[in-house]
């Protein structure tokens, strides 16, 4: 996928570490619910809950590619204007769904751009839950190959009966093996058994 270039001036915008943590969102915040739910409602009432949700998973990639529009989405430098203009280039340019860049735009013009990502990640979690899907969040010390996510994917799907929806995180400073939650829960014993035998196998890769 293509960088986008925005015509804003990043030479005095504040490039730390909590800046750059927009590309990096793992929760989402009250207010990033809030404004999901509102955009799930309205693309419930269009028909278009599945274009939003391709478009939003696609928009939180780039933030992951570009360093400018991780800045811009985290850093209180650029003013509400500044941030709409970009962003709107930026939605057009994808070629993302009015309804979501019209959300994008709504949530920058309020001060609510560092939450844009958050947002995605509740929206993600009520459409999941719309088609019935559980969803899960495995964190492992060093990144899965597709064979373990599979593996992990079909582990999961007898332990709750159903379609599994996996999301995996990469923890540098885990030694205590796989960690994984299912929605608000945490595995079980003999789930986590399992997975730690896997853990192990994965150690001695």
């Amino acid at each position: 996928m293509s960088c986008f270039v925005f015509q804003v001036d990043l030479t005095d915008s504040i490039t730390d570490d909590r800046t750059l943590a927009a590309s990096k969102v793992t929760k989402a915040s009250e207010a990033a619910r809030r404004y999901a739910s509102a955009l799930f409602d309205l693309a419930q009432d269009k028909g278009a809950l599945a274009e939003v949700h391709k478009d939003f998973q696609a928009f939180v990639e780039l933030p992951k590619e570009s360093k400018d529009l991780a800045i811009l989405l985290g850093s209180p430098a650029f003013s509400a204007d500044e941030k709409v203009g970009a962003l709107t280039e930026v939605m057009k340019k994808a070629g993302f769904s009015g309804l979501l860049s019209n959300f994008v735009g709504v949530m920058a013009r309020n001060g609510r751009s560092q939450d844009i990502l958050g947002a995605q990640i509740a929206f993600d979690e009520l459409y999941a839950k719309q088609r019935g899907v559980k969803r899960a969040v495995v964190r492992t010390a060093k990144e899965m190959t597709g064979a373990e996510r599979q593996r992990i994917e079909s582990i999961l799907a007898k332990a709750v009966g159903g379609e599994v929806e996996l999301s995996s995180e990469v923890d540098a400073s885990l030694i205590g093996g796989i960690q994984l939650r299912i929605g608000s829960q945490l595995v079980d014993a003999s789930l986590a058994a399992k997975l730690d035998r896997m853990n192990t196998a994965m150690k001695g890769a």
